[in-house]
């Protein structure tokens, strides 16, 4: 039985991750952490969890903890994925895997060095709807993938000013790294390795300090992504979209959607629904990988691969 340790019972653990923690086979969560210990109480008594902590130290050193959840923002996944590997226990550490490829590399080298797993929970790589739009792909019933559009465009949402996700200091970027990185992420998963990288971020609504717009070409063997994301924009539209030598796929990737496959003018909608708590197929990949040694469903350099590439556009953002 692996028995989790929250780090951070924010509101991705709320109905996303933290259900799927208890309800995978071979899986319970016996402690979580805030630094707030009322709301640390509080998230424990809503979710049936025994302890609660306000020190991440405390619940690293819990005795019954055997894997950790790292749920903080990036600023501090380094950090607290090192101290839980270092006290010799697996860590699941919350996408993107860290501020900088400095960290990213940090992660890694303590992961070698204690012989303890490290997972990054980009769960997009097990969720069914983007495992069937991948296998329509591999399955080559678009035909010989050519080239990937991803569009996504959100108005802005005053709110976010006093947000972490836009906050470069804290996030590592703003909501293109808080979306997109699963997005790029899953093009490896789907692509592989990306070969050349360039694009474009800008600040162009001066709402925060963070990227609101991005624009980028990814070359990969031998597909090429192109992309554009704006989060200033006077509307919400977003999907990717897959064109092949004999025809195309898309969906959403950021709300419930169909899969539309188009071949010689003839449309097949696929309509594979998310479950409850999204995190749940591949938190069942994790305890399989935890307890049984099965691969690690995304390892530290798959993971930094998609931080390279945020890194390398974000690069002198204007």
């Amino acid at each position: 039985m692996i028995r989790w340790g929250i780090l951070g019972c924010g509101d991705v653990t709320e109905v996303k991750s933290g259900p799927a923690l208890q309800k995978a086979d071979r899986s319970t969560v016996v402690a979580c952490m805030r630094r707030d210990a009322a709301k640390a109480r509080d998230y424990a008594d809503r979710h049936g969890i025994a302890n609660s902590y306000a020190s991440a130290d405390a619940l690293i050193n819990d005795p019954n903890v055997n894997a950790v959840y790292v749920a903080t923002p990036p600023s501090s996944h380094a950090e607290l994925a090192i101290m839980a590997m270092r006290a010799g226990k697996p860590v699941l550490v919350e996408k993107p895997m860290a501020m900088n490829l400095a960290e990213c590399d940090a992660m890694a080298a303590v992961a070698s060095e204690t012989g303890q797993s490290l997972v990054i929970a980009y769960y997009r790589r097990a969720l069914p709807r983007f495992e069937k739009m991948r296998a329509i792909i591999n399955d080559g019933l678009i035909g010989t993938p050519r080239c990937v559009m991803v569009h996504h465009l959100k108005q802005h949402d005053g709110n976010l000013q006093e947000n972490w996700k836009t906050d470069p200091a804290i996030g590592g970027g703003g909501l293109f790294v808080d979306m997109q990185s699963h997005t790029l992420d899953w093009l490896d998963h789907t692509f592989g390795k990306a070969l050349q990288v360039s694009g474009h971020a800008r600040s162009q609504s001066g709402a925060y300090r963070a990227e609101d717009t991005v624009s980028f070409s990814i070359g990969y063997d031998p597909v090429v992504a192109t992309g554009f994301c704006c989060y200033a924009a006077g509307q919400n539209e977003e999907h990717v979209k897959v064109f092949g030598s004999h025809g195309s796929v898309r969906m959403s990737f950021f709300a419930p959607s169909p899969i539309l496959v188009d071949q010689g003018g003839v449309r097949t909608v696929h309509d594979v629904k998310d479950p409850a708590h999204v995190h749940q197929p591949f938190v069942e990949r994790v305890i399989h990988h935890l307890l049984d040694g099965a691969p690690n469903p995304c390892p530290p350099d798959a993971a930094r691969r998609s931080s390279a590439i945020i890194e390398t556009l974000l690069s002198g953002v204007a």
